[in-house]
């Protein structure tokens, strides 16, 4: 056998058997991988609904209490109450149908449905006569024949419940924002009681008609279960589901995908294998052809060159290649040459390695000072984080001890006293938030919804948060924002974050009597935002650093004032994954000005 015929045995036996365990490894283990990817997928669909539903229904009761504590409520003008919450029903449209207010007796004082009677043995109404917001049962609706809860909220006037405020809520719109979730062509998303009854699908037909409380999934959720599982579903396929328990309303969301479907990746993985196996095998025989003829001929030239050598008749041998062989020859042929060349290289690499060790020299000294200058903020950091934190627990430990200390204290102190331990509880769980949203920020794990947004609401949410706080600085906080202001792609909760971050910066460094102004306007394809104080202002070598995380403009002043050096930072991440920057502009004793610009939707 000659070398030729041998090289190319050779390159079968080092290529096809290594390829075959590496073929056959890597489907194993991609097989795997796409069944742990599909499952975390499901698991994501199953949060991401889990997360649309508290949401939603966050808002409803942050809705409810608002209006219960409302003092137009509070001070029982039926006229003007009456005024309020048909106001408030037509600004939700379609998601409240009836709010009415009931005194302590059960009789319906109020109703924007004009209805009356008595509902004292409705639970709704015990559960919020002692005092506590509560949530019923999805039922049928009286009203409309449409699925619905009830969720009731004592009013209270100087610290005594005087009735109770109830609102119909209708689901449809909770159900329109869980069906835009996207779980795959057979994938499908449905949510029961705790007794097994369907409260949300896709055909509403089957809504609080169905009980399938024989499917695995729902067997499992109604125990209060978590988890993920392949099994028989209650249409008889087989699925891979996702089942979470949601225990603040006792409802348990399903998520479910067609077994064919949820692996349709891994025989497209197989079949993809064996493809590329098999022109992996032609191409190596192909390849050890040739291979091997470019190092056979060239070992053949040698010998000749080797033979004529011997016999006297030696003549430089013809460079064929510039691989290992041709560069033999070359030495053969060349040596003196070669040393000089090798001699002038090594120089050459000398030079080169002593210019490399100067620079990565300088490049540690630079890396030494920025050293010290992390040492600084590490210090910095542990400063202002021993500050945020112990502040607020030597407050709530003054509070507990008063507490503890007096017997009989007077309970309007009391009072007082457990308000400032909320507060300052509050103010830690802020600080803490405020930190892992900005680590979330910085690894990019902040989770985005890009969606159709009205800027305008989203400006006067953010207002309706500040309002209490303006007003007890007599600062002038006013809108400029126009009624047909396009709408825009952005994430509604970020940029409410936004909003509260940049007010509340304004709100402390602006003194009593100032005004801030929250302004937008139209632009070619986005809108800009701006939000312009008559505050202390900023001076010019500091406005490249306020974005950093935990830069005070001033660290006393803002130990006085508080904050924690994040609001901004957090602000900027926010714009930055909108696709936007936030800039400001300022002058010492003449206030600031942040923008920034918006997306318009379908641009």
């Amino acid at each position: 056998m000659n070398i030729r015929s041998e090289q190319i045995l050779f390159f079968l036996i080092i290529s096809v058997i290594p390829l075959s365990i590496v073929v056959y490894i890597s489907y194993d283990y991609s097989k795997d991988a796409i069944r742990d990817s599909v499952m975390a997928n499901l698991l994501g669909a199953t949060e991401n609904t889990g997360n649309a539903i508290d949401n939603w229904m966050a808002a409803r009761e942050d809705d409810i209490r608002v209006i219960s504590q409302s003092r137009i409520i509070a001070f029982e003008d039926k006229e003007q109450s009456r005024e309020y919450l048909n106001t408030f029903e037509r600004e939700h449209q379609g998601v409240y149908s009836e709010f009415f207010i009931l005194d302590m007796g059960g009789d319906i004082t109020l109703s924007t449905l004009n209805r009356t009677g008595n509902a004292g043995k409705e639970r709704y109404f015990t559960e919020a006569a002692r005092g506590k917001l509560y949530v019923s049962d999805v039922s049928v609706s009286e009203i409309n024949g449409s699925p619905e809860i009830i969720i009731a909220n004592p009013i209270t006037k100087n610290g005594t419940v005087i009735g109770i405020l109830a609102a119909r809520v209708s689901l449809e719109n909770l159900y329109r924002i869980i069906e835009k979730i996207d779980i795959g062509r057979s994938g499908e998303v449905f949510i029961v009681n705790k007794d097994g009854n369907i409260i949300f699908h896709k055909n509403r037909s089957k809504i609080l008609v169905d009980n399938i409380n024989n499917n695995f999934a729902v067997g499992e959720v109604t125990y209060e279960k978590n988890g993920i599982n392949e099994y028989i579903n209650y249409k008889g396929e087989k699925v891979l589901g996702s089942y979470y328990w949601l225990p603040l309303y006792r409802w348990g969301l399903i998520v479910e995908k067609n077994i064919d479907e949820a692996y349709a990746g891994a025989l497209t993985l197989g079949q993809l294998m064996v493809g590329i196996s098999s022109l992996a095998i032609i191409s190596v025989i192909f390849l050890a052809i040739v291979i091997s003829r470019r190092l056979t001929d060239p070992i053949k030239s040698l010998e000749e060159g080797a033979v004529g050598l011997v016999k006297g008749d030696f003549k430089p041998i013809k460079v064929s290649s510039s691989n290992e062989i041709g560069r033999l020859t070359e030495i053969f042929n060349k040596t003196s040459a070669e040393l000089l060349d090798i001699r002038k290289k090594l120089e050459d690499k000398i030079e080169i390695a002593n210019k490399d060790l100067e620079e990565k020299n300088k490049k540690l000294i630079t890396a030494n000072e920025e050293l010290k200058q992390l040492d600084k903020l590490k210090s910095d950091f542990i400063s202002l984080v021993s500050h945020e934190l112990k502040t607020p627990l030597s407050s709530i430990r003054l509070s507990a001890e008063c507490l503890e200390s007096e017997e009989n204290i007077d309970p309007a102190v009391q009072k007082e006293l457990l308000k400032t331990m909320i507060r300052n509880i509050d103010r830690q769980t802020r600080f803490i938030n405020e930190i892992l949203d900005l680590s979330k920020i910085e690894a990019g794990k902040m989770e985005f919804r890009l969606e159709h947004a009205d800027f305008g609401e989203i400006a006067n949410m953010a207002y309706e948060n500040i309002r209490q706080l303006a007003l007890k600085k007599n600062i002038i906080v006013s809108l400029d924002i126009p009624e047909k202001l396009s709408p825009v792609l952005a994430d509604r909760e970020k940029l409410i974050i936004v909003l509260n971050n940049l007010f509340e910066n304004a709100l402390k460094f602006t003194s009593d009597g100032g005004s801030i102004l929250l302004s937008a306007k139209d632009d070619v394809d986005s809108i800009e935002v701006k939000m312009r104080d008559t505050g202390v202002g900023i001076e010019k070598e500091k406005l490249g650093k306020i974005f950093e995380k935990f830069y005070q403009v001033d660290s006393a002043s803002s130990r006085k004032i508080g904050g924690c050096g994040l609001g901004l930072s957090i602000s900027s991440g926010i714009i930055r994954a909108h696709g936007s920057e936030i800039h400001v502009e300022s002058e010492p004793e003449k206030g600031s000005v942040f923008s920034f610009r918006l997306k318009k939707v379908g641009l």
